[in-house]
C-alpha cells in the first residue's frame, strides 16, 4: 500500500486522454470518387481554454489570498473549499492537457457518393465513412456538397506511463471515441474549397479494475477518500470551419475546430467540472490522386463500313 499515491497519480495521467480527442477534419463535404485515394499531413495544437482558465484564476486567488495574510500577519492556510478548488483545476489541466497533434490520414473512394478512410496520430487509431446527401452548383468548375459521417477512435494508451503501469502489473485501460460530423463545403475549381463540419463526440475510457480497487483502499492511506471511477464519460459538441488552397492534387489546410467539452466525473469523492471551451487550430497538406474514369466505350461500326484497327 505504499505504492499507493505513485498508482493514484498514474491513474490520473492514464485519464490525460480520458477527456481529451482528436477534433480535425482535414476534408471536405465532397467524397472521393471510387478508387480514388487522398493522404493527408497534420499538425494541430489542443488547447483547453476553459482548464487554463480556471488554472489561472485558482492561482491568481491564492495568490491574492496569501498576500493578505502577510499584510495582515497571518498564516496563510488552505480552507476546505480552496483545497477542492486547487483539486479540481489540477485534475481538469491533468485530463486535458494542451500539446501538440500530429496526425496522418489516408482515404479511399469505395462507391459513388461514399469514401473511407483511416487516421493515426501516435495515440489513437481512428476509421470512419462518409456518405454524401447532397451536391450541386451553378457550373461545372463550382459545387457545393453536403455529407454526413461515422467515426470510431480506438486510443493505444502507450507511452511512459503504460510501461510503468505494466511493470507493477497494471494496464487494463480501453477508450473508444465515437463521432458524428456534418461535413458542409464549396469548391471553386481546382484552387480554393472552403469547408465547415458541425461535430458531436463521445468518449468512454475505463480503468484498470486493479488501480480502481487500490484507490478504493486509499484513504487509510491519505487520509482522504481517494477512489477512483471505473468509468469516465465525456461529450463534445462543436464544429470546424477551415479552408484548403492549392492546384488540383495537392491543397494546403488550415482550420479551427472549438466546442464545449462536458466532463463530470466523480474523482476522490467528488463529482469535478473538467470540461470546458477547447480549441483546435490545425494545418495540413493533402494529397489526392487523379479520378479514375472508366475508359470511353467505341460505338459499334455502321453497317458497310470498316472500323479503324485499334492501337
Amino acid at each position: 500500500m505504499r505504492n499507493l499515491p505513485v498508482l493514484l497519480l498514474l491513474g490520473l495521467a492514464g485519464l490525460a486522454v480520458g477527456c481529451a480527442t482528436p477534433l480535425s477534419t482535414m476534408q471536405t463535404a465532397k467524397t472521393l470518387s471510387p478508387g480514388q485515394v487522398q493522404v493527408t499531413g497534420s499538425m494541430g495544437v489542443f488547447v483547453p481554454v476553459g482548464t487554463l482558465g480556471s488554472v489561472v484564476d485558482v492561482g491568481i486567488d491564492q495568490g491574492r489570498a496569501a498576500k493578505r495574510a502577510i499584510d495582515n500577519g497571518e498564516p496563510y492556510t488552505l480552507t476546505e473549499e480552496d483545497q477542492q478548488r486547487l483539486l479540481t483545476a489540477g485534475l481538469a489541466l491533468v485530463v486535458a492537457p494542451p500539446g501538440v497533434n500530429p496526425e496522418l490520414m489516408v482515404r479511399v473512394g469505395l462507391l459513388d457518393g461514399f469514401d473511407v478512410g483511416g487516421r493515426y496520430n501516435g495515440n489513437a487509431l481512428r476509421f470512419d465513412g462518409k456518405v454524401r446527401l447532397a451536391h450541386g452548383g451553378p457550373g461545372p468548375r463550382r459545387s457545393y456538397d453536403l455529407a454526413v459521417g461515422l467515426g470510431v477512435s480506438k486510443h493505444l494508451f502507450s507511452g511512459a506511463v503504460m510501461d510503468v503501469l505494466e511493470v507493477v502489473q497494471l494496464g487494463d485501460f480501453s477508450r473508444t471515441d465515437v463521432e458524428v460530423p456534418l461535413y458542409l463545403s464549396a469548391e471553386y475549381g481546382d484552387v480554393f474549397k472552403l469547408y465547415g463540419a458541425p461535430k458531436y463526440v463521445f468518449s468512454h475510457t475505463s480503468l484498470d479494475a486493479q488501480l480502481v480497487d487500490f484507490s478504493q483502499q486509499g484513504k487509510p492511506v491519505t487520509g482522504f477518500d481517494a477512489s477512483l471511477p471505473s468509468t469516465v464519460n465525456s461529450h463534445f459538441v462543436g464544429s470546424t470551419v477551415g479552408f484548403a488552397l492549392g492546384y488540383k492534387y495537392v491543397h494546403f489546410y488550415a482550420e479551427l475546430t472549438g466546442g464545449y467539452v462536458f466532463c463530470n466525473p466523480v474523482i476522490f469523492g467528488q463529482k469535478r467540472d473538467l470540461g470546458g471551451m477547447t480549441f483546435l487550430p490545425s494545418i495540413g497538406l493533402g494529397f489526392r490522386a487523379p479520378e479514375r474514369r472508366p475508359p470511353a466505350s467505341v460505338a459499334p461500326a455502321a453497317p458497310g463500313t470498316v472500323a479503324p484497327p485499334s492501337t
